[in-house]
């Protein structure tokens, strides 16, 4: 029995498995930042490799993507957190001002007396629902900023280690090819295939569109005259990320302010408009991500509300990556079960 015992935690199979988890007992704070490092990583590697015909040194042509890449999103970023910290007061004391007199008056002016009960508990709920959203993006941002030091270090994280992906990627994949048996590789091949057209149609199909629709949201509340207009477009293109909501509670918000303080022709305006960008959805995104992988928008529903739940921000990659990727590997092992 003694033997046994020995034999057993002496085999190469009991010390690899101990170690396998205790590795994963180490990258599991940081997990999150490694899987976001290697989806970054194959979308600059194909870039770096044009580069490297110009410039010989890998390492060299992988870094001038990086900093091409990082420094407009750094732009971006550094734009958007001094719009969310100048606009964040004002927001939450629009709110506030937003009370039950004014929507009394509109009510009077424009509902029939006998819908007055009905529409009265409506406004009251659109109310409610508005001072809610605001204080919780509020309370989200005043976390975020508390939390600057970790960012920073999962920023680091994530940049070092799509960096190595990129310039190392390939080796990756031939350590991992040898470990899988030969009668498998096929499959595994298969599933790399479908993983990467899954990756494409998350990018190009939802995260490109919400690019699209949140800039031009921009554009057309700047054009408009609504102050802190970057914030709103942000918005409408971060609504535009989950799939069946899409941007209109941000426009629909707008344009009952505007029903709220009289400006009746631009809350109009502001509806017809959202209503434009909601359109435009179901053209560019099906055009999109139709191109790659035919995946239910459930899966992606599903992934985009479920992933941010577990993984915070890093969910909204996460989530629809994982529920996407299993799916692949469903029809890969489904077509090889039938031939």
């Amino acid at each position: 029995m003694i033997y046994r015992i020995k034999g057993t935690i002496t085999s190469s199979f009991f010390i690899i498995l101990v170690l396998l988890i205790l590795s994963a007992i180490v990258l599991y704070p940081i997990w999150t930042m490694l899987f976001l490092g290697a989806i970054f990583a194959y979308g600059i590697r194909p870039i770096a490799d044009k580069l490297t015909k110009y410039i010989p040194y890998r390492s060299v042509s992988i870094a001038i993507v990086m900093v091409v890449t990082i420094l407009p999103l750094i732009g971006v970023l550094a734009m958007i957190a001094n719009t969310l910290f100048n606009s964040a007061p004002a927001l939450l004391s629009t709110a506030q001002k937003i009370n039950l007199g004014s929507m009394d008056k509109i009510l009077k002016s424009y509902v029939p007396s006998e819908f007055l009960p009905s529409a009265d508990i409506l406004f009251n709920v659109l109310k409610d629902l508005i001072n809610n959203l605001l204080k919780m993006i509020i309370d989200y941002l005043l976390d975020l900023i508390k939390s600057v030091p970790m960012i920073a270090l999962q920023l680091f994280i994530l940049f070092a280690s799509a960096f190595y992906f990129a310039r190392d990627g390939e080796q990756l994949v031939s350590y991992a090819s040898s470990i899988v048996p030969e009668e498998r590789k096929d499959f595994m091949r298969r599933l790399i295939i479908e993983t990467e057209r899954v990756i494409k149609s998350i990018f190009y199909g939802h995260f490109l569109t919400a690019f699209i629709i949140g800039l031009m949201a921009i554009i057309g509340f700047q054009l408009l005259g609504y102050p802190y207009a970057i914030f709103l477009g942000l918005l409408a293109g971060f609504f535009q990320l989950i799939p069946v909501i899409g941007p209109w509670p941000t426009y629909t918000i707008l344009a009952i302010y505007d029903f709220i303080y009289g400006n009746i022709l631009r809350g109009v305006i502001v509806l017809i408009f959202g209503a434009f960008l909601s359109s435009i959805d179901v053209y560019l995104r099906p055009k999109l991500s139709g191109k790659y992988a035919d995946i239910h928008p459930l899966l992606f529903l599903v992934g985009f509300l479920g992933g941010p739940l577990i993984w915070g921000l890093a969910g909204f990659i996460i989530g629809p990556l994982i529920l996407g990727v299993a799916y692949a590997a469903l029809n890969v092992y489904r077509e090889e079960k039938t031939q």
